[in-house]
């Protein structure tokens, strides 16, 4: 597999300080990272170019078990308390 990755417009820059751009990366082994971009341009000559950083590896998403008639009954069922408190 090789190593690639995506980058958009960051929907929610709000301050100078975050990113212009934003996506993930994936290595060569399949796991995924957050990228990060900002845009820059020398003030000399006008040159246009982008600092980068790889963030924390991207969590993946659990799934959820289907809800079923039998699970949710049993997650609402009553459930007597079994412990010593005198009221």
């Amino acid at each position: 597999m090789e190593a690639k990755g995506t980058l958009r417009k960051n929907p929610r820059k709000e301050k100078d300080s975050h990113p212009d751009l934003t996506g993930k990366w994936t290595d060569s082994t399949g796991q995924q990272f957050w990228l990060s971009a900002w845009r820059n341009v020398d003030q000399q000559s006008g040159n246009v170019w982008f600092s980068l950083k790889l963030g924390a590896p991207v969590e993946p998403k659990q799934e959820m078990a289907p809800v079923t008639a039998h699970s949710a009954a049993k997650a609402n069922a009553y459930q007597p308390m079994d412990d010593d408190i005198p009221f």
